[in-house]
């Protein structure tokens, strides 16, 4: 299947429809890029600016992580960037509230396929992963690969257990794409950034190692 393919097959995806009905939006799978995008972001769902605009990383949190790739000396980050997310679909507001609602976890079932797919035909050098359900994402794909792996290099027995520790401030491997979480830029990850300034500063400084050692800055 080449990537083109794929991407139609997501867009058609009608899976969780009566559950974003609840909600009040609709299906609208939103991602961006091509083959051979050396860089794979990897954010956890759209958000209502991403809905509306029909295009990924649209809001605050996408502006400050597009700045913080250009401080890193990444200089096109449209054409060098695969977006997307854990899932697909803007999963609509929490009842009653200004926030959006984490998807649930038949939502993610239901698109991680979709992921790994994205990331066989991409073939990306780096996956930068941002927020815990990008990491779960990344070790329930890295545990069926490699069972035992979550509690061999991080020492937990689920993915489900990750915590920021665990993961940030640290580089890992998938296939031949070297995979960096950081914390979510968007305001409500302030707590975590509160909590774990140096693993935020590490990750980030992470971020511009990554891209020096795989010749991605100043594209």
């Amino acid at each position: 299947m080449t990537l083109a393919l794929l991407e139609e097959e997501i867009l058609a995806c009608r899976r969780c429809a009566s559950a974003l009905c609840k909600f009040d939006v609709e299906p609208r799978p939103i991602f961006s890029g091509g083959v051979g995008y050396p860089i794979f972001l990897l954010g956890q769902a759209p958000g209502k600016t991403e809905y509306e605009r029909r295009a990924p990383f649209q809001g605050d949190a996408g502006k400050s992580i597009k700045a913080q790739f250009a401080a890193c000396g990444l200089s096109d980050f449209e054409r060098n960037v695969y977006q997307t997310s854990v899932t697909k679909c803007f999963p609509g507001r929490r009842p009653g509230a200004p926030t959006d609602r984490p998807p649930s976890v038949a939502e993610v079932k239901n698109c991680l396929p979709f992921l790994a797919r994205q990331l066989e035909l991409v073939k990306p050098k780096l996956l930068v992963c941002l927020g815990g359900l990008s990491w779960k994402a990344f070790l329930s794909m890295q545990e069926a690969a490699d069972p035992g792996f979550c509690s061999r290099e991080i020492g937990i027995s689920h993915p489900s257990d990750v915590t920021v520790p665990h993961m940030v401030g640290r580089r890992f491997q998938w296939r031949s794409t070297i995979v960096l979480p950081m914390i979510h830029p968007a305001g409500s990850a302030n707590g975590a950034r509160s909590r774990y300034p140096v693993l935020d500063r590490e990750s980030k400084v992470l971020l511009a190692k990554s891209l020096a050692e795989l010749g991605l800055r100043d594209l």
